[in-house]
């Protein structure tokens, strides 16, 4: 824990060569999910069968969920849930809630709305991430775009456009530091969600995507481990903190 500490305070700058990285990977994967939403109708109605109410189903999203690149690594990260007894308006109006967010989601502490054009949305929120010794708050600005295919398919993609981490949070003494140049906690990310609504309830997948610094090559070895784990518990949190949500919001 001394050492991942360490590794907290240490300073990172993003490369472009990470940038143009992560872009590659994101893009690929993004379309690849936009085809499943549109075509992959069939087998997302297995997929909702199959699942067990309160199940969580969690896994990397591509590779074994961390890929190193140059200058930072990838994370990518796959949930899926299925929410029992409930309509896909209800979770999308939900989804769409953003304020809220502070007490569906554990990690955000602030959430406000920019801008709203139809199914377009501007969105800063505020999170506090801790895992393994390391911790960070960070200010994320993302652009969300929400498509609905028919009344039972839909699906939302969420790009970050900005993202600082907070200095010295809630003091007097709080900064945002520039973009790329603070501790490489996250400098990407993205979302891609997706809705199919059946007789059995609404059945959910989300994709998680980030950039992140390289792990150091002297402690790589003890942090790789954490990293994944705490890669997949978060994308189960996720799902399991919206989920819980919806019930709650829909009394069942």
């Amino acid at each position: 824990m001394a050492v991942l500490a360490v590794v907290a305070l240490t300073a990172a700058e993003l490369k472009e060569t990470a940038v143009r990285a992560f872009a590659l990977h994101a893009d690929q994967a993004q379309q690849s999910f936009v085809n499943r939403a549109q075509h992959a109708v069939g087998e997302d109605a297995k997929a909702a069968r199959a699942m067990r109410d309160g199940d969580v189903v969690a896994g990397p999203g591509s590779g074994d969920g961390i890929l190193g690149v140059d200058g930072g690594l990838v994370h990518d990260w796959r949930a899926q849930i299925l929410i029992p007894g409930v309509k896909l308006d209800q979770v999308l109006r939900l989804s769409r809630s953003y304020p809220d967010y502070p007490t569906i989601f554990h990690p955000v502490v602030a959430a406000k709305v920019l801008s709203h054009d139809g199914d377009r949305y501007s969105v800063q929120l505020r999170m506090r991430e801790s895992a393994g010794g390391l911790s960070a708050t960070l200010e994320v600005r993302s652009n969300i775009v929400y498509t609905r295919l028919d009344p039972q398919h839909a699906f939302v993609l969420s790009q970050s456009e900005e993202i600082h981490e907070v200095k010295n949070p809630n003091k007097p003494s709080e900064v945002l530091l520039p973009p790329g140049d603070d501790s490489g906690y996250l400098w990407r990310a993205r979302a891609m969600t997706r809705f199919v609504e059946d007789d059995s309830g609404v059945w959910m997948e989300m994709e998680t995507l980030g950039l992140s610094r390289a792990f150091p090559t002297m402690v790589g070895w003890a942090i790789e481990p954490i990293a994944r784990i705490v890669g997949r518990r978060s994308a189960e949190a996720s799902l399991g903190d919206f989920k819980r949500a919806v019930l709650a919001r829909t009394g069942r």
